[in-house]
């Protein structure tokens, strides 16, 4: 063997000629490993808290845009004393009103000026984001803009009128003038009076000035206002009204007539044309997306989420669910994303379709 050749290989071999520069290497490859697994796992677990160090100690307010009372309050208030188990961090949940133009004043008010970190949200009235396609030049905002955390319910909207009208059927409405009980000219209700004027040949004169839905029905009661356009899960809240036979339905907006509405028509059942039905089925569009819960544009995307995920979550409580229930609300919730997309598809409808409902329904300057 020769042994002057082993020797010259070993000394070549930097491994095993110098055994302790493994070792050494072998610790600062541990170690620097160690320290990347550290980094990471610290980064991963930095994100999932994230939240929590933001929300916790702050209030998130819901801005509401009407007076307290009526369904969009109510609703809101049941879902700001539910949502702090869902949030991380628990922040408490405010409830602020701010009426005012039919929705529009909260609808500015969340795209314009609102803190856009996440801790604003709104609840806004149905009609308020179609209200930019049809023209209404009040209506600051870009709809499709407005991050959707939920759509709670879809509404099924119905015309009433007091129970002292000699108005029976939608078809009287036809013939008789019936003075109609709204907040302002680019309110929901006006909305849908301009609509069944111009569909169907009704004759409602439009009375605006009431603040919300408790000022429209005392105006039914003092006499001031014959009828008003409300939506299905609103009046059922008002169970008196309905116990007592105090207010008389004449016809409702939806798709299909509601399984406890069996007796009253739909308004599709009167129009006269495809293209009418087909401006009626985009009128009901607010319907279908009944109560909007948005955030201001900008909010961070993971803070978006973390709210669409609590209100998600809060929906499918049974303490949420129970109380819904006790006040005759209901909550068959859509999905931010899935809201986001069916708005845009609204937006896409054929332009003279729009132009026909714009022309029926804008207000008045």
């Amino acid at each position: 063997m020769n042994f002057t050749k082993f020797r010259l290989n070993v000394a070549r071999s930097p491994d095993l000629a110098r055994p302790e520069r493994v070792k050494r290497r072998s610790i600062v490859n541990s170690s620097f490993g160690l320290a990347v697994l550290v980094y990471f796992s610290a980064a991963i677990c930095g994100r999932a808290q994230d939240a929590e160090p933001f929300f916790k100690g702050k209030a998130v307010d819901l801005i509401v845009a009407s007076t307290p009372g009526g369904g969009y309050d109510a609703m809101a208030r049941i879902y700001a004393r539910h949502l702090p188990g869902y949030i991380p961090g628990a922040p408490s949940v405010v409830v602020r009103n701010m009426p005012g133009a039919g929705g529009l004043v909260a609808a500015n008010y969340l795209y314009n000026a609102a803190s856009r970190d996440g801790t604003v949200v709104g609840t806004i009235q149905q009609n308020v984001v179609f209200l930019p396609l049809f023209g209404e030049k009040r209506a600051r905002f870009d709809a499709l803009k407005f991050n959707w955390i939920i759509n709670a319910n879809s509404e099924v909207g119905v015309f009433l009128v007091w129970h002292k009208s000699t108005v029976k059927t939608i078809q009287d409405a036809m013939t008789t003038e019936i003075a109609s009980a709204a907040t302002d000219g680019g309110s929901s209700t006006a909305f849908t009076y301009r609509l069944l004027n111009g569909l169907l040949g009704t004759k409602l004169k439009i009375i605006t000035g009431y603040p919300g839905a408790n000022d429209s029905f005392m105006a039914l009661e003092r006499g001031e206002a014959e009828g008003f356009f409300t939506v299905w899960t609103s009046l059922k809240a008002r169970s008196n009204l309905l116990r007592d036979n105090q207010v008389r339905m004449l016809v409702q907006f939806a798709m299909d007539r509601a399984p406890d509405l069996p007796n009253v028509p739909l308004a599709s059942e009167f129009v006269k044309s495809d293209f009418d039905r087909q401006v009626l089925e985009l009128s009901q569009a607010p319907g279908t997306l009944g109560r909007p819960f948005i955030a201001p544009p900008g909010v961070p995307e993971e803070r978006l989420r973390i709210m669409q995920t609590a209100f998600m979550n809060t929906s499918k409580d049974e303490a949420f669910l129970k109380e819904i229930a006790s006040v005759n609300l209901e909550a068959n919730v859509m999905s931010g994303p899935d809201a986001a997309a069916l708005l845009k598809r609204f937006y896409d409808s054929p332009k003279d379709v729009v132009a026909k409902v714009e022309s029926l329904t804008k207000a008045s300057d």
